[in-house]
């Protein structure tokens, strides 16, 4: 018995930090989105690394000034921006995005804070309560819903860390 709840612990532990490369949908009894984070792999220092997303954050957002809600150099970002993040019946949804940017060397931790589109929060759609029966059935519709904005928060995730590879290329002599 005590082996098998060492076992669970430590399959519990991996599972917990194996998702580390993109958003995932609720599969379980108390999976969420909100507070999901993956770690991209950048090169450079804690500051370049800051730097980076500092720039990314200037040349992507037309106010840049008023994306950056917190910050603390060389540590955390906090930024909110408005993407067309889904599509829902054909049509592209602004959402308002809060994202959270850790730095170590040679990663950078992104964290999902909130998500709202016409003032409700979709975030909230994409949690196991919401995209499964009491009986743990897939309810399909919402599935669906949560698979488009899990999606379109993982393009939103590659977007940002091509964005910052290319701020490293694009320094080249011209």
């Amino acid at each position: 018995m005590r082996n098998f709840l060492l076992l669970l612990f430590v399959t519990a532990l991996f599972s917990v930090n194996a998702q580390n490369d993109k958003f995932t949908l609720p599969v379980k009894e108390g999976d969420v989105l909100q507070g999901q984070w993956i770690v991209l792999d950048v090169e450079g220092t804690p500051k370049e690394n800051y730097d980076k997303v500092i720039n990314y954050v200037n040349k992507t957002y037309n106010t840049p000034s008023e994306v950056l809600k917190s910050q603390i150099n060389g540590e955390y970002i906090r930024i909110e921006g408005l993407s067309d993040l889904f599509k829902n019946g054909g049509v592209m949804i602004p959402t308002l995005h809060t994202l959270e940017f850790k730095f170590k060397q040679d990663k950078i931790k992104l964290e999902v804070l909130s998500l709202i589109s016409s003032g409700t929060s979709v975030i909230a759609y994409c949690t196991y309560a919401k995209t499964h029966t009491s009986k743990g059935k897939v309810k399909k519709m919402m599935m669906n819903y949560a698979t488009k904005v899990t999606n379109g928060l993982n393009k939103l995730a590659e977007q940002i860390k091509l964005g910052l590879t290319e701020e490293v290329k694009a320094e080249d002599d011209w």
